[in-house]
């Protein structure tokens, strides 16, 4: 776990390094687009971590951005998201008890709309902070011998921001972000958990 956060901090380091020797650029105008594909992990929060523990390499993330004024955009962010974990001992079901190893997994797709800010003007490196609130249809899904149980809602959710962007020209940007989703009770499941993500945003 450690090694694995350690790999994402990392890449912050060498994001402002690169920031530190890289041109000023022109920053986004308002009405422009942007668009930023991303690559995320994820690490389970609250009832998510006791339901399926653990760092997973599994996800992405897509964002789509109107720009209202020089720092300031919203748009709308969707995305995939998993978590597993395998488990051991005696799993306790409605139709009786299994005992042997369990396979727990937890699939999130967000349906957000955002709102983020930039500082640093016309600098290559960028902070952001951003929110989100939208929907979440999350799949919790268990597999014991040969029972398969699922349990699939949609939560209302919030979402909070914070990143670096390494702007490489008008165009186009390198982004660092950390995001944590909340998705409220629903059918008594509570399903918050974090995305670390890497990313490149094109804009136009």
């Amino acid at each position: 776990m450690m090694r694995k956060m350690n790999v994402m901090l990392l890449l912050v380091a060498a994001l402002m390094a690169s920031g530190a020797l890289a041109r000023p650029v022109t920053a986004q105008q308002p009405g422009d687009w942007m668009w930023n594909l991303q690559y995320s992990t994820v690490l389970g929060a609250g009832d998510t971590k006791d339901f399926a523990d653990g760092f997973s390499w599994r996800g992405v993330t897509v964002d789509a951005q109107r720009v209202l004024r020089p720092g300031l955009s919203v748009g709308i962010s969707t995305g995939w998201h998993v978590l597993n974990e395998e488990t051991s001992g005696t799993l306790v079901l409605d139709q009786g008890s299994i005992t042997g190893t369990a396979f727990r997994s937890v699939n999130s797709f967000p349906i957000l709309a955002t709102a983020d800010y930039s500082f640093g003007g016309s600098g290559a490196l960028q902070p952001f902070v951003g929110a989100g609130v939208g929907t979440y249809w999350i799949q919790n899904r268990t597999e014991a011998g040969v029972f398969a149980i699922d349990d699939d809602n949609w939560h209302f959710g919030l979402m909070g921001e914070a990143g670096l962007a390494l702007r490489q020209g008008r165009g186009s940007a390198f982004t660092l972000s950390a995001r944590y989703n909340y998705g409220f009770e629903a059918n008594g499941i509570e399903r918050p958990y974090w995305t670390f993500s890497a990313g490149y945003r094109i804009s136009g």
